[in-house]
């Protein structure tokens, strides 16, 4: 699921490089178009925050064998906690600040 929602930006370190290019390629077409990247950058971010809360169904699951298995798999599920909180940072950052 996360794989689907993920940006396919590479590495956090393109993620401005991308979002300039895609913003520029917006404000090249005019405000209306601007208007729609930036609402697709709050679904975006909101899409994320409900795949937070499906996580966090998960975690909190009273399911015997999947509370055991996921002792097992607390390093993978911090690893995709972080990679999907800091897309959803990025893009209410972007967003906010303009």
């Amino acid at each position: 699921m996360v794989n689907l929602w993920k940006k396919d930006w590479e590495s956090e370190v393109k993620w401005n490089e991308s979002y300039g290019e895609l913003l520029s390629h917006a404000r090249h077409k005019g405000g209306y178009w601007m208007a729609i990247f930036f609402e697709e950058c709050s679904i975006h971010a909101s899409e994320g925050r409900a795949l937070l809360e499906s996580i966090r169904e998960v975690v909190h699951t009273s399911c015997p064998y999947c509370r055991e298995r996921l002792k097992y798999d607390t390093i993978l599920l911090y690893d995709l906690l972080i990679c999907v909180i800091s897309e959803i940072k990025f893009f209410e950052v972007k967003v906010e600040n303009n």
